[in-house]
């Protein structure tokens, strides 16, 4: 059994049925979108043996907040209560051809960005992983508080905390994140970003491998870099492994960072959990991370190929035959 914990705002995204920028009237599809419950629901999806996946969040009292209940609830466990009140936040996603996207935030001064330690502390118990974005502290001074304080106590707790970047230019600037994700890093066991992210906060202008050295010098455990239909690079402290991706045709890429996230640590949890995967030897640390870094690749590629965030998760027996098909001779 592996207890994977996150939290974080789920907003009620409309996603758009029309190619071109967000206009008033436009028809669109109504879906649940937030990092960090997309990536409970992808492994959850991945079918991963004795996962338990829960979601912590707060939901305006509004008809958005009701339709996230719905969505979730029979699928992780939901830890959200809805706040008279209230306010839900709502996303707007636009399509601009060539695998372009633009996203339109209504999100300032939601519920979510008023969730405190306080309610996720018990829910952290027994808790085998502790999933967080970079999204969450940048809602706001509360949401950034609660973030550091369940730093420390999963540190204080020894619970490994896996971080995804998810850099969001709507949210803060680059200076800002670079601070705050700076003070992040040493709590943490995973951190996963994309090569873009890395240029847009840091900008040294370095290679993937060089930004894998670098985070994996401050956080000691195992870093992550992306490179969109490249692949991704993996930095244990001993281990460099460059996995190169699939090309495909894309249709949607939204949800295809939490696709891979889901499908690297769903990997390695189909085995181990994270605090397992980290003591193995260098050696058995190379082979896990080359098979999850292969599975969140495909996971991510298969995803892009699909619309919405999570319904486009592919299943592991999708993984598994699309990998086989990608093995077989031309």
């Amino acid at each position: 059994m592996v207890k994977f914990v996150t939290f974080g705002e789920t907003m009620a995204q409309y996603n758009a049925s029309y190619d071109g920028p967000f206009k008033e009237g436009g028809d669109y599809v109504l879906d649940c979108a937030g990092a960090e419950s997309n990536v409970a629901l992808d492994l959850l999806k991945l079918e991963v043996p004795g996962i338990d996946a829960v979601w912590v969040s707060r939901l305006g009292d509004d008809e958005a907040g009701d339709f996230i209940l719905r969505e979730l609830a029979g699928r992780v466990q939901v830890a959200a209560r809805k706040h008279p009140g209230g306010r839900t936040g709502v996303s707007y996603l636009n399509h601009l051809g060539d695998g372009q996207h633009v996203k339109t935030y209504r999100r300032k001064g939601s519920a979510a960005s008023r969730l405190t330690f306080d309610e996720i502390s018990p829910l952290l118990d027994g808790a085998d992983v502790l999933h967080l974005t970079g999204i969450t502290p940048a809602l706001s001074p509360t949401s950034r508080k609660t973030v550091f304080q369940a730093l420390r106590y999963a540190k204080d707790k020894d619970v490994p905390v896996s971080f995804d970047l998810n850099y969001r230019d709507q949210l803060w600037t680059s200076s800002d994140a670079r601070a705050v994700v700076d003070d992040m890093i040493p709590y943490v066991s995973m951190f996963k970003l994309g090569h873009d992210e890395a240029e847009t906060v840091w900008g040294k202008g370095w290679s993937p491998e060089r930004y894998a050295e670098h985070f994996q010098s401050l956080c000691r455990g195992v870093v992550v870099v992306t490179r969109g239909m490249d692949g991704a690079v993996a930095f244990d402290g001993d281990n460099l492994v460059d996995q190169p991706g699939f090309p495909v045709e894309v249709l949607d890429p939204v949800g295809a960072g939490d696709a891979f996230v889901a499908g690297f640590l769903g990997s390695i949890f189909w085995k181990h959990t994270l605090r397992g995967f980290l003591a193995l030897s260098p050696g058995g640390r190379l082979t896990e991370m080359r098979k999850a870094l292969e599975i969140g690749n495909v996971c991510g590629a298969l995803t892009c190929t699909r619309q919405g965030d999570t319904a486009a998760m592919p299943t592991m027996d999708e993984v598994r035959e699309f990998m086989a098909g990608s093995r077989s001779p031309a």
